[in-house]
């Protein structure tokens, strides 16, 4: 690829980032992977209910109510991201919201595919992401609290 065809990928990259319909979508899709991975490989539904993380999850599943969580949760993780992308964009913390929104949707992903790792390793790592965007969260809050100080206690 030359420096124009280069130049033309970052412009489209740049474009989808700036864009929060996009970026609110890419959890909702992340979600979708992860408990597709989870029905597929968990290995049945005792299985999935002894090993699974959460418990959201655990009690959907008991209650044959699996298609029913996914698409609310699909459209929570889209309406919030959305609104809170919505809210950053003409901010200096719009980054930061992108960042978080990419990092839960890794985790999702991840998560996902530890029922095909299944190693206690790969878990940690996991959960390491998540550490991550923990991270993010409170870096994003702490910026937005030094760029503001003298708004900080006035309620304004």
């Amino acid at each position: 690829m030359g420096m124009m065809g280069n130049m033309r990928l970052r412009g489209i990259i740049s474009g989808l980032a700036a864009d929060y319909r996009f970026i609110a979508c890419i959890p909702s899709l992340a979600v979708l992977f992860d408990y597709s991975m989870t029905l597929i490989f968990s290995g049945g539904k005792e299985v999935l209910l002894r090993f699974e993380f959460s418990p959201l999850v655990r009690y959907a599943v008991e209650h044959d109510i699996v298609a029913v969580y996914l698409l609310a949760m699909m459209l929570f993780y889209y309406g919030l991201a959305f609104g809170a992308l919505r809210l950053l964009r003409p901010t200096g913390l719009y980054r930061f919201g992108v960042a978080l929104i990419l990092l839960v949707a890794a985790t999702h992903v991840l998560g996902g595919l530890s029922w095909v790792v299944r190693s206690a390793l790969y878990s940690y790592a996991v959960h390491g992401v998540s550490v991550a965007a923990i991270v993010v969260a409170l870096a994003a809050f702490g910026c937005a609290v030094l760029r503001r100080p003298a708004c900080a206690g006035t309620g304004r």
